[in-house]
């Protein structure tokens, strides 16, 4: 009864530094909305053109195909090649190695719904789904590449090394967890015995997709949104400190990745701004974390595992920048200023953009229409 009691008492005491922090955030934050309310109104509309623009166009269609891939069996045919791989190194089986592959290829949030949803069709089990969501969650090509390498710091090159530098970090981490957790005896185990029985979904497997992942979509837009006016009326509190362009970009890399690494391309000195573009892309900002949090919900996960390997995986991804730049540094140019890409964003739509649009309202009405007919 005693040591039950010491459990408790910890893990209480746990908790309530997790309050502690979250409570702080909340006064922290609403203290600047209320200091500055016409900005935080400005930072709104940015986050939700952002959201039109940029967040919806570029993930939603991601979303839904990862999805239909998990529910109609793909995700087996995706792994079956990389089976003996990945338990071997990251202890998990070929399907649930797709969930790395998918979200490689397709960026965040999109590892983590794959493994997700594989571990409610029964394919993975929950040992795999925790070592997953530890390395699966990673950024896209299409962002570290362009976005941050030839936009923000206008060299290809840099974006290209920073992007295979992130994989790498990720593989680390995924093998490091499966040596300090063990081998994955009884995790990476498929569970077809009930995934076999289970009855096919047939043509509901569409509806069902694109409605899941048309609601996982608000509220990854609704993290966006109050990241965006976050950072942006935090500025302003920084700003009366005369704080180094150091500092705060990685101060703004903590909390979202946008705004951490357009900061970073504004420091002068070239290997703090790789060094802090490094892990804030290897960290990810609290922004996607509490995205990932969000479309766990209904599933009992310790996530300061999470946090502590999205750490891990920013710290490593400083350490291998800085070998690359210790390498490689005559060779590391930024040709362009940074732009504002992230910060400036053009009220225009073009045609593939409100097709996106407008498929993804439509598939929110039709999720909740077919959420209430369920009923």
């Amino acid at each position: 009864m005693i040591v039950t009691g010491i459990k408790v008492n910890r893990t209480r005491k746990k908790v309530a530094w997790g309050k502690a922090g979250l409570a702080f955030m909340s006064v922290l934050s609403l203290f600047l909305i209320l200091k500055e309310p016409s900005l935080s109104i400005d930072y709104v509309e940015r986050g939700m053109k952002l959201c039109i623009t940029t967040v919806i166009p570029s993930l939603f269609p991601f979303m839904v195909v990862s999805e239909l891939i998990v529910l109609c069996g793909a995700a087996e045919f995706i792994g079956r090649p990389l089976d003996r791989l990945s338990r071997a190194l990251f202890g998990v089986s070929g399907e649930g190695a797709s969930a790395l592959v998918l979200g490689t290829v397709c960026g965040f949030p999109v590892g983590t719904r794959v493994a997700l949803s594989l571990f409610r069709e029964e394919r993975i089990s929950y040992g795999e789904l925790l070592r997953l969501i530890c390395f699966s969650n990673n950024p896209s090509s299409a962002f570290v590449i362009s976005a941050v390498g030839s936009t923000l710091f206008g060299s290809h090159r840099f974006g290209v090394a920073l992007y295979f530098i992130t994989l790498a970090s990720s593989f680390l981490v995924g093998i490091g967890q499966n040596i300090l957790l063990g081998r994955g005896k009884g995790f990476s185990q498929r569970v077809t015995s009930v995934a076999e029985k289970k009855e096919n979904k047939g043509i509901s497997t569409f509806p069902d997709a694109v409605s899941s992942s048309a609601f996982a979509m608000l509220k990854i837009c609704a993290f966006v949104v109050f990241f965006s006016t976050f950072t942006g009326v935090f500025d302003t509190l920084l700003s009366s400190f005369h704080l180094s362009q150091t500092v705060k970009a990685a101060l703004f890399s903590f909390f979202e990745l946008n705004c951490g690494v357009y900061a970073a391309a504004g420091i002068k000195d070239t290997l703090a701004a790789t060094l802090v573009a490094a892990f804030a892309v290897g960290w990810s900002g609290l922004s996607v974390h509490f995205q990932m949090v969000g479309i766990c919900e209904g599933i009992d996960l310790p996530f300061r595992r999470y946090f502590f390997a999205k750490l891990c995986q920013g710290l490593i991804n400083v350490l291998l920048m800085g070998v690359y730049f210790r390498i490689f540094r005559e060779n590391i140019v930024f040709d362009a200023e940074s732009v504002g890409a992230f910060l400036v964003y053009d009220t225009s739509l073009s045609p593939l953009v409100i097709s996106v649009l407008a498929c993804f309202f439509v598939c929110v009405a039709v999720g909740t229409f077919w959420r209430i007919k369920r009923r």
